[in-house]
């Protein structure tokens, strides 16, 4: 069998070979959501370089299944775009010593919260939620962990008189915001290929983080010259 050759950290050593479906079963107890599609996105991204045969079949080394679960950890645990995860392989790959990076922990996005919770993890008072509901700020029972990061900030900026009904216009901005992320990434999710779903949501995260680039330096350009 013939395979390309590797020379990162993480470059295949001597040892036992795996099919992405291996790989899939040795990872699913900690990625139950982990897909073949998931893993060839990762390669395409040039985050993950497996050996292939002649045949052209992708084969894993224990290395590559280590590099794969360092990736996958760092977006769940640590809620880094696949930009800052390269970048830090790569300094790895180079024989670096990066620091980790950091990032904002979330809980699983599938998590929900009743309204007891939302209260209790945020502090918000029922007159500020009823009036952030009613300006379309955060949602109804059961609420999503974004509603409580919602609330919590809602909370924070009452210190300085600013109530829900004065973020009309950040809805209506994220409203259209997320209606042109929409209009790229579905083009994306209709192509006939088994990682396009991975491909849009990555486009997605990327966009989003540029335009939260772009609203936060607009701001902090006034800012900075406040005397």
């Amino acid at each position: 069998m013939a395979v390309n050759e590797a020379t990162s950290l993480f470059a295949p050593r001597p040892g036992k070979l795996h099919t992405i479906g291996r790989v899939i079963e040795i990872l699913k107890s900690d990625f139950p959501d982990l897909s073949p599609s998931k893993i060839r996105f990762l390669e395409e991204q040039g985050l993950v370089n497996p050996l292939r045969t002649d045949a052209g079949y992708r084969k894993y080394s224990e290395a590559h299944v280590n590099r794969v679960k360092l990736i996958l950890e760092l977006q769940r645990d640590k809620f880094l775009p696949l930009k800052v995860i390269r970048s830090y392989l790569d300094d790895l790959d180079a024989g670096k010593q990066p620091s980790l990076p950091t990032g904002t922990r979330r809980p699983s996005v599938n998590r929900q919260f009743s309204k007891l919770e939302l209260i209790a993890e945020s502090g918000i008072n029922e007159t500020l939620l009823a009036e952030a509901q009613a300006n379309a700020l955060i949602g109804v029972d059961p609420f999503e962990y974004s509603d409580i990061e919602i609330a919590r900030s809602l909370m924070q900026l009452q210190r300085f008189g600013i109530s829900a009904r004065h973020l009309r216009g950040i809805k209506t901005a994220a409203d259209r915001d997320l209606g042109l992320i929409q209009g790229v990434v579905a083009s994306v999710k209709k192509q006939r290929d088994p990682a396009a779903k991975s491909r849009a949501a990555a486009y997605a995260a990327e966009i989003e983080a540029q335009f939260a680039n772009i609203r936060s330096e607009l701001i902090r350009s006034v800012i900075d010259k406040i005397d």
